[in-house]
């Protein structure tokens, strides 16, 4: 069942933040200079890295965890920085409830939900896992390209596990800023575990949907940003570490 908020009652949505373009992630540029508690000014709800990726982000309620190479969360102070994030001051336009779903199946039932894939959402999902999949990975130096991360990635799985799912889906035409289609981090409810979710199996969860009118973007000023070359191929790169 689908609960959608009355349009008289819903305030102006917030943009998605995204402090910098994915593709510098991508290069291999790690390190920026916008600080969680900016990020945390920009929202309540988002995902991404840390510095030299010192670990996956989650920011829920308006806190932000860093979650370790074997999926230990621990709090995260305003003047750690991020080399790329995402957030936005999270209500949610609609919700809805999902019983069992099986792996497989999961991602294609949140993308049923997507009212419109132009548009940009961010995405909450709260309640029981029969299962969840997730990794992490160890701090970086600069300029290891993304994609040799994925052979350093520690895996883990949680089962029959209550917690959150936290982030977006991005539409293809915002490909090189995003991720596009779905990216989503893990966090315990007790908020002492988690990670970049790969996989999951809901048991019962509500799921809230809200989508952004607009996009505001970083643009860091780092020499190594400024002095960037693409010589990448993103997408293959992504579907190595990001899927």
């Amino acid at each position: 069942m689908r609960v959608t908020a009355n349009s008289n009652d819903r305030k102006p949505r917030a943009p998605v933040f995204i402090s910098a373009p994915l593709a510098a992630l991508v290069e291999g540029i790690y390190r920026a200079d916008t600080t969680i508690g900016r990020l945390r000014l920009k929202g309540n709800l988002g995902i991404g890295t840390f510095n030299d990726l010192d670990g996956e982000m989650v920011l829920l309620d308006g806190q932000v965890y860093c979650l370790r190479p074997h999926g230990n969360a621990e709090v995260i102070a305003d003047d750690v920085r991020t080399p790329f994030a995402l957030t936005t001051h999270f209500e949610g336009d609609t919700e809805d409830q999902f019983g069992r779903v099986e792996e497989a199946a999961f991602e294609h039932a949140l993308l049923e939900l997507v009212p419109s894939p132009n548009l940009m959402y961010a995405i909450r999902i709260d309640g029981r896992f029969d299962y969840v999949r997730a990794r992490s990975v160890p701090k970086m130096m600069n300029y290891l390209p993304l994609a040799e991360i994925a052979k350093l990635q520690t895996v883990f799985e949680f089962r029959d596990v209550e917690g959150t799912i936290v982030g977006f889906y991005t539409p293809n035409f915002l490909a090189g800023v995003h991720l596009p289609g779905l990216h989503l981090h893990f966090i315990t409810k007790d908020r002492t575990r988690g990670g970049h979710l790969l996989a999951a199996a809901p048991n019962s969860v509500s799921v809230k949907l809200q989508h952004a009118p607009s996009v505001e973007l970083g643009l860091p000023m780092t020499l190594d940003f400024l002095t960037m070359e693409r010589v990448r191929d993103m997408e293959a790169d992504l579907d190595k570490v990001e899927r």
